[in-house]
C-alpha cells in the first residue's frame, strides 16, 4: 500500500473525525491484484492515530537498496477548503448511500455540478459520485473525497494517484461501532 493521505482533524472541517486525531489513509498500488472498490477487501486501509502520539517532525525517507536517494512521492498539501452547499436536500441525503435509490434521484439532484472535477474532492456533505453511482457503498457516512485530479492554487492541475485512471476515493465512517470504523472505496 502507498500512503495516499494524512490528515488533522483540526486542520480541516473532517465530518467523523474527532479533534486531536490524525487520519491515515492508504490505497493498494498494484491494478491488477487489488479490489479497490470494496472497502473490505485488504486493498485500502484508513484510520486514525491520536495527534499527541506523533512526533512533530516528518518520518525521514527510508534509505534507498543501491545506496541513492530512494522513491519518494511529491507531497500536496491542502492549504484551505472552500465551504459551499452540495445543494442536496436533507431528505434525500440517504438516497446517496443506496446503489437504486441514488440511480433514480433527477439528475440536477443526483449531479448537480455537472461533473464538474473541483467538485470531485471535497470534505463531508454526500458523496458526489461517478458514473457508476454509488456501487458497495460501506456502512456510514463520507468524510472526504479525493478526485485523482485535483486543481493546484498557482493554477492548472496535478494527478493525486491512479484510482483506476478515472476514478475518485471516497472515505467513511460508521459510527455505529466503537471504536469508529474506517473503510475507503474506489469508484470509476
Amino acid at each position: 500500500m502507498s500512503h495516499l493521505a494524512q490528515l488533522p482533524a483540526d486542520a480541516c472541517a473532517l465530518p467523523g473525525v474527532q479533534d486531536g486525531e490524525v487520519l491515515f489513509v492508504f490505497k493498494c498500488e498494484w491494478d491488477s491484484v487489488c479490489s479497490f472498490w470494496e472497502a473490505d477487501g485488504g486493498a485500502n486501509a484508513v484510520f486514525t492515530v491520536p495527534h499527541q502520539a506523533l512526533a512533530n517532525a516528518p518520518t525521514p525517507a527510508p534509505a534507498a537498496e543501491n545506496g541513492g536517494l530512494p522513491e519518494v512521492l511529491l507531497e500536496l498539501a491542502i492549504t484551505h477548503w472552500y465551504a459551499a452547499d452540495d445543494g442536496v436536500p436533507a431528505e434525500l441525503e440517504d438516497a446517496f448511500y443506496d446503489y437504486g435509490r441514488h440511480a433514480d434521484l433527477p439528475d440536477e439532484v443526483a449531479h448537480p455540478h455537472n461533473w464538474a472535477s473541483a467538485w470531485r474532492t471535497k470534505a463531508g456533505g454526500v458523496p458526489y459520485w461517478t458514473a457508476n453511482g454509488a456501487q458497495q457503498v460501506p456502512p456510514g457516512r463520507l468524510v472526504l473525497q479525493i478526485d485523482n485530479w485535483v486543481s493546484l492554487e498557482e493554477g492548472g492541475g496535478t494527478e493525486v494517484a491512479n484510482f483506476c485512471s478515472d476514478g475518485t476515493a471516497y472515505v467513511f465512517v460508521d459510527r455505529s461501532q466503537a471504536p469508529p470504523v474506517y473503510s475507503m472505496i474506489i469508484n470509476r
